[in-house]
């Protein structure tokens, strides 16, 4: 460990353990190279907060879910710099919730923004409706029938 780094030990439950695992599968499969929750925290760390894409109610129901504290032991080795980050994104949410959250319930909220927001491309994706420059593709069907009405859903 470089003196740039800190690691943060957190005993959690075998639900967030879970949804650790699931962030990291997915962002492996994004970025087609291994990662570590360390580079996910760093790597979303600047980007919008839960609370702009979720209702309060909406995280509390998932830490209510998804409960943090357990006894599988896991260190997160962050940089500082991203160790500051995630204090100022905890005073954040926990100033949005209206209650104080915890490190571990901090990241399990980026944890479960982050599988709700890939989940919700890959759904888009297959809807045809990734982005606004893609128009949907007319499935092989509307062109024989020339009906461009016709969207595919796959």
């Amino acid at each position: 460990m470089t003196g740039d780094q800190c690691t943060l030990a957190l005993d959690i439950s075998e639900h967030f353990f879970n949804l650790t695992t699931e962030s990291l599968r997915l962002r492996s499969n994004e970025t087609r190279c291994y990662q570590t929750l360390g580079n996910l925290v760093s790597d979303r760390i600047g980007l919008p907060c839960a609370l702009e894409d979720h209702a309060p109610e909406t995280i509390r129901e998932h830490l209510s879910a998804i409960p943090t504290t357990g006894d599988i032991r896991i260190d997160l080795t962050i940089t500082r710099s991203s160790a500051d980050s995630l204090d100022a994104v905890k005073k954040l949410i926990s100033e949005g919730l209206g209650s104080e959250i915890s490190l571990g319930d901090t990241l399990s909220i980026m944890l479960f923004h982050y599988v709700v927001g890939q989940k919700a491309a890959r759904v888009l994706e297959r809807l045809g409706l990734e982005g606004t420059d893609n128009p949907p593709r007319k499935s092989a069907i509307s062109e024989e029938l020339g009906n461009e009405k016709i969207v595919p859903l796959r």
